[in-house]
């Protein structure tokens, strides 16, 4: 009987160190996002695509996809495409885009930056190999945040604040980890036409991107997130 213990807790412990069989770094993460400040309510839709040294968080409502690339130095370089007119507005690393450079690589990779989740405490882990998952919460500055993070593949599957009567959730659908699918995503993105934000002052001929000032899509754009007349939702996101 004794053996038999020590049998179940070297099992046990074997199956609690698993590995998941699974590439972090080339997946596709589809989420429900819903917010309200106690007054509205908005639901929306982001998949966040992974291929190795490239991002990108896809917004199907508004047909806006944001991606960044990570270089061999470390500079994040940020392009901002229209999915339905197929055109895409590039930035160079440390230009700005949204009034700030971009710098916090993990924060667009995980949306959750692990700055973020250093703060917060840890409650426990259940799972294990690719479906091991850590819960976090903590209370920062009157804001009550909660994440259940899946550990090896560095995403969260649930994400939630609440601020008064401002409250967000995140909550994970789908992960897809077909390298075809993948692959087909971004070599779409690459057949879009693209136009080099300093190129942009130059050209007032262009009608796509003389809209795009106007509606605020370039330079003065919030949080990525719009509603579907393209006015820019409130950036109070804290999954930074």
């Amino acid at each position: 009987m004794y053996k038999s213990l020590i049998f179940i807790l070297c099992l046990y412990a074997a199956q609690s160190l698993a590995q998941c069989d699974v590439s972090s770094s080339t997946l596709s993460a589809s989420y429900q996002v819903e917010s309200t400040n106690g007054l509205q309510q908005h639901t929306s839709d982001l998949v966040l695509w992974r291929n190795g040294k490239t991002v990108a968080h896809q917004y199907p409502q508004t047909h806006i996809t944001e991606s960044w690339y990570l270089s061999s130095n470390q500079q994040i370089k940020p392009t901002r495409y229209f999915d339905t007119q197929q055109r895409a507005i590039e930035y160079q690393p440390g230009e700005k885009v949204h009034g700030k450079a971009e710098s916090d690589w993990d924060y667009r990779n995980q949306l959750i930056s692990n700055s973020l989740l250093s703060q917060l405490d840890i409650i426990k882990e259940t799972g294990t190999g690719c479906e091991l998952t850590r819960f976090y919460s903590k209370t920062i500055g009157g804001t009550q945040i909660n994440v259940k993070w899946l550990v090896r593949q560095a995403l969260p599957s649930y994400y939630s604040w609440k601020n008064g009567t401002k409250h967000e959730t995140w909550t994970l659908q789908k992960v897809e980890h077909g390298d075809k699918q993948i692959n087909d995503f971004f070599a779409h993105l690459g057949n879009y036409q693209t136009t080099d934000f300093a190129d942009i002052g130059d050209d007032h001929s262009d009608p796509f991107l003389n809209k795009m000032v106007t509606l605020g899509f370039i330079e003065k754009g919030a949080s990525g997130f719009y509603d579907d007349q393209g006015n820019a939702l409130d950036g109070g996101h804290h999954h930074q």
